[in-house]
């Protein structure tokens, strides 16, 4: 008689899975199910839905905009708290549009982030400066810092030139005045990009960055941006044609001496296109 095989198939336990693809798997599950299910069947699957909601040593905090009550805020506050003290070496955090984190969570997240790197801020949000303002003092070594900025934006350029000497990449949005330029330049010399766009721009600000005084800088980018005279009047409008074919000649003449920058804006019928080593996007 033949003889039966009595070997069986062994498998291995969910808690010996493959962290990586675990954590894949995880990514196609609802977020509800990801903050109230998953964390609770080991530790391995907690450590693998930590890996989804925080991957690639990015904090993007956008999520928290996406959950519909307060006990969902609560539980992935949770599982945030839990993922910065397990791991030190994030390098970027994005901030929600819609949900304010309080000045005690950011400083919280700022005490154990300090290797943060890149903060990005919804650009169509006026940021509160308190939130920033000691977060500053523990991220020192940020490159990248993007916010819209409505109130005390001379105070936090300064704060943000004074702790962080480093940064390359900058998006500041809101009312841009020659003051905050002013500030820009002063503060920030190794500046490689600037990003204004979607911004009230003074026209001698816009002026006063095309002096070539950032040498290091690389791309500037003012794309629907309305840009005001002395008497606060969009002079891009039509009506303001004299004034913009004015300002037209200016900008050309000085734009014609940066060589080496990408300008990227949307001016309208009656600026011609300003072409150089760089480029022009009408």
């Amino acid at each position: 008689m033949r003889k039966k095989n009595s070997s069986k198939l062994i498998i291995p336990p969910w808690s010996d899975f493959d962290p990586f693809l675990l954590s894949h798997i995880l990514s196609f599950l609802p977020l509800h199910d990801q903050l109230f299910v998953t964390p609770y069947v080991s530790r391995a699957w907690l450590t693998a839905t930590l890996d989804t909601l925080f991957h690639n040593s990015i904090l993007d905090l956008v999520l928290i905009d996406e959950l519909g009550d307060e006990i969902q805020r609560l539980r992935f506050t949770h599982l945030l708290r839990l993922a910065i003290n397990r791991y030190h070496g994030w390098v970027s955090i994005y901030l929600p549009r819609k949900y304010m984190l309080s000045y005690f969570a950011m400083v919280y997240i700022a005490e154990r982030t300090p290797m943060i790197s890149s903060v990005i801020m919804p650009c169509d949000v006026a940021l509160h400066a308190c939130l920033v303002h000691t977060s500053l003092l523990y991220w020192k070594n940020l490159k990248v810092f993007k916010a819209r900025l409505d109130s005390h934006k001379g105070l936090l350029l300064q704060e943000l030139a004074d702790s962080c000497k480093n940064i390359v990449e900058l998006g500041v949005h809101g009312e841009i005045t020659e003051k905050e330029v002013s500030s820009i330049i002063e503060g920030f010399p190794r500046l490689k990009i600037l990003d204004i766009s979607k911004s009230t721009l003074c026209h001698k600000a816009l002026s006063l960055l095309l002096d070539g005084k950032l040498r290091s800088l690389r791309e500037l980018d003012i794309l629907h941006c309305s840009i005001v005279g002395d008497d606060g009047k969009d002079i891009t409008h039509p009506t303001s044609q004299m004034l913009s074919m004015k300002f037209n000649r200016e900008i050309q003449e000085k734009a014609s001496q940066l060589k080496s920058v990408k300008f990227t804006h949307c001016l309208g019928i009656y600026f011609s296109k300003v072409c150089w080593c760089g480029a022009s996007t009408n």
